[in-house]
């Protein structure tokens, strides 16, 4: 237990830290419309309960995203700002949802650069107050990635029950908790410390990685040596695994893992 113990120290000062102030992206989009619809996949990508920044020339601009939904706009108190902040956005009927979207096409109408950012937030809003991306982008007449009808937890689960013996020990991991492990449990101490310290170098090198935001991922953690077996990291959202397979399945679940996401 102490193994997850440090495991799950260490996913939540990584997952804590994997999108700061101190770490921003560029908003992607060249004009008003497309960096809405950029901010609004922002959205339907966040899960956890997040104070997202978008920070406009020199100007920041926070919102409570938690559960794929804008919960509200929470500063800046400014111009046709004002009546808006702070408050929670009950439903996409009501008037301050496209009020907010004037607001912010005007403001990214004009801006040079906006840059994003987020950070934890334990958000002042109930999981289900707000208004979900995909309603969103249709009030804002925006276009958003669609995401897959089944969760991604959902998908990480089969993904895992279907690999049989192919797999000799995984860990099932949710946002910055272990959920979940199979095989065998002396495999799963020892992975559980190699993920500590692999995670580590991941997020802080994830920007690096992967420039182009990237749902899905799979990484060989480690190819395996001799009779050892090879470990990999899979990825979707904010559900995430390692897997300890013999060396030889590598390549087959890395395509099976693709074919999966990609349904």
């Amino acid at each position: 237990m102490s193994d997850f113990s440090r495991l799950e120290e260490k996913l939540t000062k990584l997952r804590g830290r994997e999108r700061t102030p101190g770490e921003p992206r560029k908003l992607r989009g060249s004009d008003a419309a497309e960096r809405l619809a950029a901010f609004v996949t922002e959205i339907d990508e966040t899960i956890l309960p997040r104070r997202l920044t978008l920070t406009v020339d020199d100007t920041p601009w926070h919102f409570a995203i938690a559960n794929r939904r804008l919960q509200a706009l929470l500063a800046p108190a400014i111009g046709d700002a004002a009546a808006l902040a702070g408050k929670p956005l009950p439903d996409a009927e009501d008037p301050s949802v496209p009020a907010l979207a004037k607001v912010l096409r005007e403001a990214f109408a004009g801006a040079e650069t906006i840059h994003i950012s987020a950070v934890r937030l334990t958000s002042p809003f109930p999981s289900d107050v707000g208004v979900p991306a995909p309603m969103l982008a249709r009030v804002w007449n925006v276009s958003s990635t669609e995401r897959a009808e089944v969760p991604p937890e959902e998908r990480m689960r089969s993904f895992l029950s279907a690999l049989g013996r192919d797999a000799l020990a995984w860990l099932r991991i949710d946002g910055e908790e272990v959920a979940e492990q199979g095989g065998d449990a002396a495999r799963v101490g020892r992975m559980a410390e190699q993920a500590a310290v692999f995670l580590d170098g991941y997020f802080g090198k994830f920007d690096s990685l992967f420039p182009d935001p990237a749902q899905s991922c799979v990484t060989v953690v480690s190819p395996g040596i001799g009779e050892a077996p090879s470990v990999l990291f899979v990825e979707y959202g904010e559900a995430s695994a390692f897997i300890a397979t013999p060396t030889t399945n590598v390549a087959r679940l890395a395509m099976a893992w693709q074919r999966m996401v990609t349904e």
